[in-house]
């Protein structure tokens, strides 16, 4: 137990952060030394592929730590708090831990490439897959799995997120991971929390500091409580993880470990095929059928396909696994590591330790029975359908929905791009018919040169009400700018040949995390300049605001309910932001400035957007990439159907006004006919 202050610390205070750094720093060494202990005896007592084989072990057992880190902050910064000082220091150290939307730059990609340095190149992708990789201890997955399911809940779960972040930050390179790195400098770096993985100076302790100040600026005393048991939780899963690692790869020395391990996951499926096959007159399949492998590699050992000490001379990894011989790809490179080391071993002097190593590290069963807590069979009630947008507008807002919420999303965006679809069908839609590479550039000239050339025919200014009504009008929807893309924060498309882009403009929507160059915030600015103050984004008040008119909001619950689903609607998402990043570029932006500078108002915003937004480097310039990116990824047959998909989304920035009676009718007879 930490000392009563330390429980209780004010983690307001930036110097009892700076002593938490210590403490935490202290309380971990032991650990260190026990990792570093190991590292000195294999350097000495065993060969260098013990060495290899240990790392390898250790990097396997610490993936889903790493990639459940990953997911702890990702949703922190959302439509309903991208204007507070904590959401944006916390997602200046996601964007961090991202590579800033550069592809293959995330500690997760550099992890993958640190696992394939050690053959283990199946392992880390994903959650997922690492979750099925029967290679990794259960117990490995006791801080990983609640760190993703914290990352779920944003909002009711902020403090014990910030808090958990905080510890992770500071710890610098954890034990284990310091054990993998074997000194080389830029895993170091990528492998070290509270440090960029790119190398930059971005400080993610510091970030996390302030994160953290900023979120306890209040003082509430719910809030303070969280934290300080979100920090006092991670400190005690870091340190039962790294005790757990240490003792299993301590044994993981003895080669005869990995081998039980290799036979124990492998039996099931190769009692199937060897139902006559004996070794030293013992029917092989009993020997696998029983849980124990230790018998069945004694038997092995003994063999004629093992020479003790010899794996090259040894049939086992020589004729049998040869294109030609009965096993050829039974085994991958890690079993055949596994049993070239085995036998390199043989014979050993002494029994082996009980229980074997793979049985040491225990799921901690923090998640029994919890899938179960919830009824089955009763079906969410749907908002009433006759809702309107400006009342879903503020529930949207928020990242945690309830699932009559999730309903009513889901059931909007399908709606939305219904209408949207038809509208194409009827031939409003300007980008071209057919996508092939390179047509998209050719396309964004044009319509640049159109726009320009749109404003220098026009001399009529706006009035100053209409300039003051247009503006009040898109602030619904321009306080929550990046929402359609916010879903694209998630560490599983963020770094994807099509996702880093967006993902990066999402992160320059809300001003890279500095509150000066914050869109939301720069526009408020404005607000206040022709209006005065409103109140903030998320509350009742501003959404009920008698400025703002109900169509104000149709557009902007769009954004924030397909922004959710970044797979499921990833083509029409891709479609709709290159409509919006092209949407006022050029003339667009130009004749807003000159309205705004006639009457006296702020311009940064425009000004802004022109720049940010542009057709040659900017984010219409990205738009277009993500898009060529995306639809190279499908055969020519299936990207003419995801094509459409892509159009219909450009068209649902901009749907027409709705059908008078005689439009519905000359369609049906247009249909009849």
């Amino acid at each position: 137990m930490l000392p009563a202050d330390l429980v209780e610390a004010d983690f307001a205070c930036p110097s009892t952060l700076a002593a938490l750094v210590s403490v935490a720093h202290e309380r971990i060494q032991p650990l260190r030394e026990g990792f570093l202990r190991l590292a000195a005896l294999i350097a000495i007592e065993t060969n260098e592929l013990n060495a290899l084989a240990l790392r390898s072990k250790a990097a396997l057992e610490s993936a889903p730590f790493l990639i459940g880190s990953q997911h702890l902050i990702h949703s922190v910064c959302g439509s309903w708090n991208n204007e507070s000082r904590y959401a944006m220091a916390t997602l200046r150290i996601h964007a961090a831990d991202l590579g800033v939307g550069q592809p293959g730059a995330s500690r997760i990609c550099r992890y993958q490439e640190l696992l394939r340095q050690h053959s283990l190149a199946d392992a880390g992708e994903d959650l997922l897959h690492t979750g099925d990789d029967l290679r990794i201890s259960d117990g490995a997955f006791n801080f990983a799995a609640p760190l993703v399911v914290l990352g779920h809940f944003p909002e009711s779960l902020t403090g014990e997120i910030l808090g958990v972040n905080l510890y992770l930050r500071q710890c610098g390179l954890l034990p284990p991971l310091e054990f993998v790195a074997n000194d080389d400098w830029p895993a170091m770096q990528y492998l070290d929390l509270g440090r960029d993985p790119s190398g930059n100076s971005t400080d993610l302790l510091e970030l996390a500091q302030i994160a953290v100040r900023e979120f306890l600026g209040d003082a509430a005393e719910v809030k303070y409580t969280a934290v300080r048991q979100g920090y006092h939780w991670a400190r005690r899963q870091t340190e039962a993880m790294s005790q757990a690692m240490l003792a299993v790869l301590e044994r993981w020395v003895d080669p005869r470990e990995a081998a039980q391990h290799l036979v124990s996951r492998r039996r099931l499926d190769a009692c199937q095929y060897h139902e006559k096959i004996r070794l030293n007159g013992v029917p092989m399949q009993s020997l696998l059928k029983d849980d124990g492998a230790l018998p069945f590699l004694d038997h092995l050992a003994a063999s004629a396909y093992v020479r003790a000490g010899k794996p090259e001379l040894s049939l086992l990894l020589t004729s049998l696994i040869s294109p030609r011989g009965k096993m050829f790809r039974i085994f991958n490179r890690d079993d055949i590591t596994v049993l070239h080391r085995w036998i390199l071993g043989l014979p050993y002097a002494d029994a082996p330790l009980h229980p074997a190593a793979h049985h040491m590290w225990k799921d901690d069963d923090a998640f029994a029975g919890a899938a179960g807590s919830i009824e089955d069979g009763v079906e969410a009630q749907t908002l009433v359908p006759s809702i309107g947008a400006r009342q879903a507008y503020p529930r949207l807002l928020h990242e945690e929905l309830t699932p009559a919420e999730e309903i009513y999303a889901r059931q909007y965006v399908v709606r939305w791009l219904a209408r949207a679809a038809r509208n194409v069908a009827k031939g409003n839609c300007p980008l071209p018919e057919e996508w092939v590479p390179g047509v998209l550039r050719q396309w964004l000239q044009c319509q640049h040169e159109a726009s320009n050339k749109a404003i220098e025919q026009e001399d009529d200014l706006p009035s100053r009400e209409g300039v003051v009504a247009d503006v009040l009008s898109l602030a619904p929807l321009t306080m929550i700018d990046g929402a359609w893309l916010a879903g694209f924060a998630h560490p599983a498309v963020a770094c994807s040949g099509y996702g880093c882009r967006l993902f990066e403009t999402f992160f320059d929507e809300l001003g890279n995390g500095i509150e000066t160059q914050n869109h939301p915030a720069i526009y408020r600015n404005l607000l206040r300049a022709l209006h005065g103050d409103l109140p903030a984004t998320v509350d009742s008040g501003y959404a009920n605001a008698s400025c703002f008119s109900d169509k104000d909001f149709e557009l902007p619950v769009f954004w924030l309910a397909i922004g959710r689903y970044p797979l499921t609607y990833c083509a029409e998402i891709l479609g709709l932001n290159l409509a919006m990043e092209l949407s006022g570029v050029g003339g667009g932006y130009r004749r807003t400035h000159k309205a705004l500078v006639a009457y006296g108002y702020p311009t940064m915003f425009v000004d802004l957007h022109n720049s940010i937004d542009n057709i040659s480097s900017g984010h219409t310039a990205w738009a277009a990439a993500s898009l060529d990116a995306y639809l190279s990824t499908f055969p020519r047959s299936d990207s003419a159907a995801v094509w459409v998909r892509v159009r219909n989304g450009f068209a649902a920035l901009n749907l027409p006004k709705g059908q008078t009676m005689l439009d519905k009718i000359r369609e049906k007879v247009e249909s009849l006919l």
